[in-house]
């Protein structure tokens, strides 16, 4: 899959990005978010007595062949190559990633994302450079 049909999805939208998160039964939430600007984050929650984020790593964006280019460099989680490689298709506000067959399905949809960089005068600023 192509990240220019979803990045022009986000920007029609006019918003910062969308959440997605895999469905069924995973040991942990896992989250990855697609930025307007072409970036992603990914997010790992664990649950139970340890609840709470575990890591999060960025990607400065995705190549044409749908790959996700992370900074592997930048997490110290043991755990970061558990993150999703490449976008293999999408459909029906959802994304298949890896070519698995669970599905990353879309939890939220972002007008602004302050905590992660995406304030109102940034949000302003993209638009107005057509990002």
């Amino acid at each position: 899959m192509k990240i220019d049909g979803l990045t022009s999805e986000i920007r029609q939208a006019g918003c910062a990005g969308f959440c997605y998160e895999q469905t069924g039964r995973p040991r942990f939430r896992d989250r990855v978010t697609f930025y307007r600007d072409g970036r992603v984050l990914f997010e790992r929650y664990c649950y139970g007595e340890a609840a709470g984020r575990a890591c999060s790593m960025w990607a400065s964006g995705v190549d044409p062949q749908g790959r996700i280019l992370w900074d592997y460099d930048a997490c110290s989680y043991t755990g970061k190559t558990e993150a999703p490689v490449q976008i293999t298709g999408a459909g029906h506000g959802g994304l298949v990633l890896d070519g698995k067959p669970a599905v990353w399905a879309r939890v939220e949809t972002l007008k602004t994302d302050k905590e992660h960089g995406y304030g109102a005068l940034k949000m302003l600023w993209l638009r107005l450079r057509g990002m």
